[in-house]
């Protein structure tokens, strides 16, 4: 897509002038203008409202996974609800 410069933003903007007037081209200016500021607003609330990570991580207890499917399991499961398979065999990159 070619760049946009000064001639052409001018060609588009006489164009508008002709097709909806001055008035109503100066309506259509300013909505545009609302409707950025109003995106520029709301990008800014989002990044604001934005969950922030703690400073320290809190770590939590020991997971166990099925090494077969990868669901998590309970402490006291011996057999994944999930695949069915054993809970009994090491957990996943553990060797031994």
């Amino acid at each position: 897509m070619p760049d946009l410069g000064l001639p052409e933003l001018i060609i588009i903007a006489l164009i508008v002038l002709l097709l909806f007037g001055p008035a109503k081209a100066a309506d259509l200016g300013g909505a545009l203008g609302r409707g950025i500021r109003e995106f520029r607003h709301a990008s800014r609330e989002d990044a604001d409202d934005a969950p922030r990570s703690p400073a320290m991580p809190v770590e939590a207890p020991a997971a166990r996974y099925c090494t077969e499917c990868g669901s998590g399991l309970a402490a006291e499961q011996k057999f994944c609800t999930q695949c069915g398979a054993s809970t009994a065999t090491a957990a996943p990159g553990v060797t031994g």
